[in-house]
């Protein structure tokens, strides 16, 4: 034997929409498959809103209620769920602390219901316990553990459960329980059919008459009589309902929806924001010919229909041409206006210039002896014109006076006007620009919550709209000041800069007697810093804090990189583009030693060690040579790079870790795998890298530093590109060395002849 679904509406137009307004959004499926989905409804209450933020939150819902349909639950989620998700990152903007919000959004799947909701709505059940007698739970506010709305996303949690017949499911908005408290309400419901005790909360709240609108649904499950052919009846018409007359037919598509509930068997799921989803047998399949009896009482009932691509093509074509005829009519006016008080401003100018020139040239050069008879015309008519005046009666005189008074006030009042006018334009303009900043920066501060990449495009349109803003007054300079240190404390948190302190280890300047230092590495205990313009080595001891000039006496000034590895038993330099000195870090002894490259005319600017083997990158060629060690120093190279590489006469640098990254002077990073090309990209990075100094990884190391002299930063990122930190200080000028200490989760850098280290960021 079925049940049938009693579903009875009330709903009061408060009348005033500014101050209280209610959405009841019930939606009826038509066909087999949505019928699967089941009935979907939202009930909201808005206060101390403009009309559109009500629109804004109506389009939501319907966006919602065809989403809902459309989707399909997946991996482990319904497609409410799926919805939620996708409300609570696009609706950031909705969440704003002088509009109050309540609201209930949800779906019944006989014999299951599913919901989520954001504020304090009432969402009250009434059951019997065993001895026959109703019972309340209220399935939003008993439970103590209940988790608080959070102000990053509208709707944090859903809930899940099932119902039994003869029991009754209230939800409503959050001001009638200051009418009707829990008790009273569980009389009226459970001592009257459903429809009378709608009708009866729909009577008292309309005489209230105090400025708030309600609304709500009362759900009933009943054993049914009738026969399992029984079809849907509505018992009132589909109108349009007091909330849809309110905003002037604004709001036509809500609709309205029933199912059934459960008491005895509603899990208390509120410490979970991730329920499990509602599964789909064979039993939940519907017959197009058996629909589920249900009494259906309410004035926003309609059924679901999605638009079809060919309507939603008309319309937006329709539109479209519409704008456009309207557009193009009011142009040609404002156009044929224009031309007329052209040509008649043009008139009057190039005739009474004419006019007078030709008068002026006949007094000039007394044209036909004309000039006295000119003159004597322009004196005639001065005194014939002040004649005129005197002879005026005197109330004459005193409207002409008052009329060119007035026309002078006119003209003024025009001018003031029309100032006014630009100035409350520039006004709008401004507020409309803060605005637009505002929801942008909402926007990104919500997707950087969700780590949406997109986060940071949000940002630099909200700093390029503040950049164009004309902040003139007082009080929009302080505006634009707040917007400003908003967007930079913003823009630190997506660029994910961190402001360190270095500490100073030495300052070598005094001892470089000119030499500029571009390198720095770490052997052991030893600092040991080098200069592309002198053959001398400083080495700072972080031991004994000694600092000690080392001079080499090779021939050829300058080092162009250098290398350690991993056992830390020697350091050694590039010279003269090709040329090895060894150092012996125990006895600070150096000699050249032999080394033999595949081709000739080499220029090395980087070097690495690994697994004993020496890997030189040599920019001249575009090529990676590998060097096995030999008793006077290393063999001749092999080619490492086996595929054609990019063009590599820009690297400054090269580190391994199995992989080879390349770092050239423009910024860009060259990766390569068994020596062939990995493609390789820094995201999230902003500014983007366009120049670098060095770069350090090694095997079993989980980041790659980069340091950027010009930038005067030193990046951390993931060896997949990803972004992890921008380290930064004021103290930095032009760091030029950089040397990691992975031990001691230290950074050394070496600027402008200061050496400094820098605390790691932990993992």
């Amino acid at each position: 034997m079925d049940n049938i679904l009693q579903l009875n509406e009330f709903f009061v137009e408060g009348g005033r929409q500014e101050m209280s307004h209610v959405l009841l959004h019930i939606t009826e499926p038509s066909t087999p498959e949505e019928m699967r989905k089941g009935y979907f409804f939202a009930i909201c209450e808005i206060n101390n809103a403009e009309t559109k933020y009500i629109a804004k939150l109506q389009d939501l819902i319907d966006k919602a209620e065809n989403d809902y349909y459309e989707l399909a639950d997946e991996g482990g989620k319904t497609s409410l769920e799926m919805v939620v998700e996708k409300i609570n990152q696009e609706a950031y903007s909705l969440l704003k602390p002088e509009i109050e919000l309540h609201c209930i959004l949800g779906a019944i799947r006989s014999p299951e219901i599913i919901f989520t909701f954001y504020g304090q709505p009432e969402l009250l059940l009434f059951y019997k316990n065993r001895q026959g007698i109703y019972q309340t739970m209220d399935l939003l506010h008993d439970d103590a553990d209940e988790p608080k709305n959070e102000t990053t996303q509208l709707f944090s949690q859903l809930v899940q459960g099932k119902v039994s017949p003869e029991d009754y499911l209230f939800a409503g908005t959050p001001h009638i329980i200051e009418y009707f408290n829990r008790d009273r309400l569980a009389k009226i419901i459970t001592t009257r059919p459903a429809a009378q005790s709608a009708g009866h909360l729909e009577r008292v709240l309309t005489d209230l008459k105090n400025g708030f609108s309600f609304g709500g649904l009362i759900i009933h499950l009943v054993r049914a009589v009738e026969t399992a052919n029984s079809v849907i009846k509505k018992s009132r018409p589909m109108t349009q309902g007091g909330s849809t007359a309110s905003l002037n037919n604004l709001f036509n598509t809500e609709r309205g929806t029933a199912d059934t509930l459960s008491p005895s068997l509603l899990p208390r799921l509120f410490g979970s924001s991730s329920p499990q989803p509602v599964q789909s047998t064979a039993d939940n399949t519907i017959n197009k010919a058996k629909l589920p009896v249900a009494e259906i009482n309410s004035a926003h009932l309609k059924a679901h229909r999605p638009k079809t691509a060919a309507e939603t093509e008309r319309s937006s074509s329709a539109e479209m041409l519409a704008a456009a005829g309207t557009t193009a009519l009011k142009g040609l006016v404002a156009v044929g206006r224009v031309l007329l008080w052209i040509l008649i401003g043009l008139y009057s100018l190039v005739y009474g210039l004419f006019r007078n020139f030709i008068l002026l040239f006949f007094v000039i050069t007394n044209y036909h002896n004309r000039r006295k008879t000119i003159l004597e015309n322009w004196r005639r008519g001065w005194r014939s014109m002040r004649e005129n005046m005197q002879q005026l009666p005197t109330i004459t005189k005193m409207l002409l006076f008052a009329a060119s008074l007035i026309a002078l006030i006119f003209i003024a009042s025009l001018v003031y006007i029309h100032y006014r006018q630009q100035q409350v334009a520039r006004t709008n303009a401004f507020n409309a620009a803060v605005q637009l900043i505002t929801n942008e920066k909402n926007t990104a501060e919500g997707e950087l919550t969700y780590r949406n990449p997109n986060a940071l495009n949000d940002f630099q349109a909200a700093q390029n709209t503040l950049n164009g803003l004309a902040c003139l007054s007082v009080e929009q300079k302080n505006t634009c000041s707040s917007l400003q240190s908003q967007l930079t404390d913003l823009g630190s948190r997506l660029r994910k800069i961190t402001t360190v302190s270095p500490v100073l280890i030495t300052d070598e300047t005094s001892q470089l007697q000119g030499a500029t230092i571009t390198g720095l590495i770490k052997v052991g205990t030893k600092l040991i810093t080098y200069s592309t313009n002198t053959s001398t080595l400083f080495i700072y001891d972080l031991l004994s804090k000694q600092l000690t000039a080392l001079p080499t006496g090779i021939t050829i000034p300058g080092f162009t990189a250098a290398a350690v590895p991993k056992e830390n038993d020697y350091a050694l330099f590039i010279y003269g583009q090709k040329n090895l000195l060894r150092l012996d870090p125990t006895t600070n002894n150096t000699k050249p030693i032999d080394i033999t490259y595949p081709s000739d005319a080499v220029n090395i600017t980087g070097a690495a060690i690994y697994n004993r083997r020496l890997y030189l990158l040599d920019s001249a060629h575009s090529q990676i040579y590998r060097h096995d060690p030999i008793q006077t120093g290393f063999g001749q190279g092999s080619l490492w790079l086996t595929s054609s590489a990019p063009d590599l006469n820009k690297g400054v640098g090269l580190t391994i870790d199995g992989d080879i990254y390349i770092l050239e002077n423009n910024g860009h990073i060259a990766k390569f795998t068994s020596g062939a090309t990995d493609p390789f990209t820094i995201q999230g990075l902003d500014p983007a890298l366009t120049s670098g100094n060095a770069l350090w990884t090694y095997n079993g190391v989980d980041n790659l530093y980069v340091l950027d002299g010009s930038g005067k930063r030193l990046l951390i990122l993931t060896k997949d590109g990803r972004l992890t930190a921008q380290l930064m200080s004021p103290l930095f000028q032009n760091p030029s060395g950089l040397s990691i200490d992975t031990a001691s989760q230290s950074a050394y850098v070496m600027d402008s002849g200061k050496l400094y280290k820098i605390a790691l960021p932990t993992p």
